[in-house]
């Protein structure tokens, strides 16, 4: 029988795996569609870790990205609307999932980052992307999501360059 601890760092190296490649891209389109499946393996990751804030903002950052990836896809912006009931979701699944201000680390990440991917400027989600990055790195470390802090650190670099 598999350890939890390698199984959980197994599906963070897969979410890491598909992380590296959604930054390969330069067209929105592919890139909210390869994150994903990276959203999937955070969420996987962080449910056997029992981070559950961390895995409510996977789940809601897997909606969000469905969403914004199909009004990409037929070249339209996501309403504003969209936006707020996001926003509101994250923020009652915050409440619901708070254990101490670190698990509203993830939480203030799905907030800021929801917005970087639903506005157009990929180049201000890169800018996002790297608040968000430093922040994970340090909550992964909290959580022991440890291969997922290699891609924080990977995610900190792409939104760098």
């Amino acid at each position: 029988m598999i350890n939890i601890n390698i199984l959980a760092q197994i599906l963070g190296f897969i979410a890491l795996i598909f992380i590296v490649l959604s930054y390969q891209n330069t067209k929105k389109e592919k890139f909210l569609l390869i994150q994903i499946f990276a959203n999937i393996f955070f969420g996987l990751q962080y449910f056997t870790l029992k981070a559950f804030s961390a895995l409510c903002s996977s789940i809601v950052s897997l909606i969000r990205t469905i969403v914004f990836f199909k009004y990409e896809k037929q070249n339209k912006k996501a309403p504003f609307l969209i936006l707020i009931v996001i926003l509101i979701t994250i923020s009652i699944l915050g409440i619901f999932t708070f254990e101490g201000i670190y698990s509203s680390i993830p939480i203030a990440i799905a907030l800021v980052y929801s917005y970087g991917t639903w506005q157009n400027n990929l180049k201000l989600t890169y800018i996002i992307g790297i608040i968000a990055s430093i922040l994970w790195i340090y909550y992964n470390f909290l959580v022991g999501a440890y291969v997922s802090i290699i891609g924080s650190v990977f995610e900190l670099l792409a939104s760098l360059i």
